[in-house]
């Protein structure tokens, strides 16, 4: 019973991540210049074939495979248990990174892209969460796929978006680095420097 309560819970915690993500996606949508404009084709031309096929196998992953866990017993084979405590632990890290998921897509504004580019007028951001880490969002999302692997016990549907946030993560972020470092030099070198990738970087 607890299992299901727990599944439910981070189905709530899916849409409150998509809802938060509305005010900065309608903001792009209406000053996003024609060349920042993409189109389906160019986006995954952009992202690469591998990442834009990660991309959508985390979206199933994250959302669809818990769905049908929750309502169905496909994947009941799959299933594990894990003590109460841990799907209380899950629901407090999707309360954590919707908090991250929110500020940091308030700090970037119309700065925020759904895929690696630099837009036009793109202004370097390294103040509110972006003082303490280079990139909030993907925090956010990797404590999504642990929060899933606490909250969704089963092999499949539990497991499966973290993997894909992982991977995602270890191909876009060098990408992402570099294209930031061709377009604002020495000042995102000492920004890496600073200031630490995903968790804050302790000071000496």
């Amino acid at each position: 019973m607890a299992d299901k309560i727990f599944v439910n819970l981070y189905l709530i915690g899916v849409l409150s991540a998509y809802l938060v993500r509305i005010p900065s996606v309608s903001l792009n949508a209406r000053t996003s210049s024609k060349r920042d404009r993409l189109s389906q084709a160019q986006r995954m031309k952009q992202e690469g074939y591998l990442v834009s096929f990660l991309m959508m196998f985390w979206f199933a992953a994250a959302l669809v495979l818990p769905l049908l866990h929750a309502f169905t017993d496909w994947f009941a084979k799959l299933n594990y248990s894990l003590p109460a405590w841990c799907g209380y632990a899950g629901c407090a890290l999707f309360v954590l990174l919707l908090l991250i998921l929110g500020r940091a897509h308030m700090d970037l504004s119309r700065n925020w892209s759904a895929v690696v580019q630099i837009k036009e007028k793109q202004q370097l951001v390294t103040n509110g969460i972006y003082h303490f880490i280079r990139h909030p969002i993907y925090t956010a999302h990797l404590l999504w796929g642990l929060a899933q692997a606490l909250m969704v016990n089963n092999w499949l549907a539990g497991f499966a978006g973290f993997a894909a946030v992982v991977s995602i993560m270890v191909l876009r972020i060098p990408r992402e680095e570099s294209l930031l470092v061709e377009q604002f030099g020495e000042a995102y070198e000492r920004y890496m420097a600073e200031t630490g990738a995903l968790l804050p970087r302790l000071k000496k």
